[in-house]
C-alpha cells in the first residue's frame, strides 16, 4: 500500500465522494489536506484521509466510499434519533424506525451519519428503507449501525 498526495488519486476519490454525497461535499474537502492510501497492485484506493484522519474507506461490495466517524462529521446526510435510541446505537445496534426524529439529504442503501439529539455524531449506518417509506410503518428497522461511539459504563 502507498500513501499518497497524488493529485490524480485525491480526484478519484473526490469524485467517488461526489458521485454519493454531491459536489458541495467534495468541493468543500478539495480545501482540505487530503492523502490517499491506495493498493499498487490492485489499483484501488483503501482509505481517504482528510486533515491526517481516516475519513473514507472503500466498501468491497461495490466500490464506494463510506464514511468512517471522522468523515461522518465531513458529509450533510444524516439521521437524527432521540436519546433513548442514541444509547443503543453506541452498543452498535441497529436503529428502529420509532427511534428517528429527522432524516437528512438520505436515500435507500446510502451510509449516513447518526447524530443524538445535541448534534453530536454517535455512529455510521446504511439506510434499510426510504425516509417516507418509515413514516408510513410502525415496526421495523430503518439503519443498520456499521461503525459506533463506544458507550462508556460509568
Amino acid at each position: 500500500m502507498v500513501r499518497t498526495r497524488s493529485r490524480f488519486l485525491v480526484n478519484r476519490a473526490l469524485a467517488i465522494i461526489a458521485y454519493v454525497y454531491g459536489w458541495r461535499i467534495a468541493s468543500r474537502l478539495s480545501s482540505m489536506d487530503i492523502e490517499v492510501e491506495y493498493y499498487d497492485a490492485l489499483r484501488r484506493i483503501k482509505h481517504v484521509y482528510v486533515n491526517g484522519k481516516v475519513a473514507f474507506s472503500i466498501r468491497a461490495s461495490d466500490g464506494l466510499l463510506i464514511p468512517t466517524l471522522y468523515g461522518a462529521s465531513l458529509v450533510d446526510s444524516w439521521i437524527k434519533v432521540n436519546n433513548e435510541t442514541a444509547q443503543y446505537v453506541k452498543q452498535g445496534r441497529s436503529i428502529p424506525v420509532k427511534g428517528v426524529i429527522e432524516v437528512k439529504n438520505a436515500v435507500q442503501n446510502m451510509d449516513v451519519a447518526i447524530i443524538d439529539e445535541g448534534g453530536n455524531v454517535i455512529g455510521v449506518g446504511r439506510l434499510l428503507i426510504m425516509p417516507e417509506e418509515a413514516r408510513t410503518v410502525s415496526r421495523g428497522f430503518i439503519v443498520k449501525t456499521r461503525h459506533h461511539v463506544k458507550l462508556i459504563k460509568g
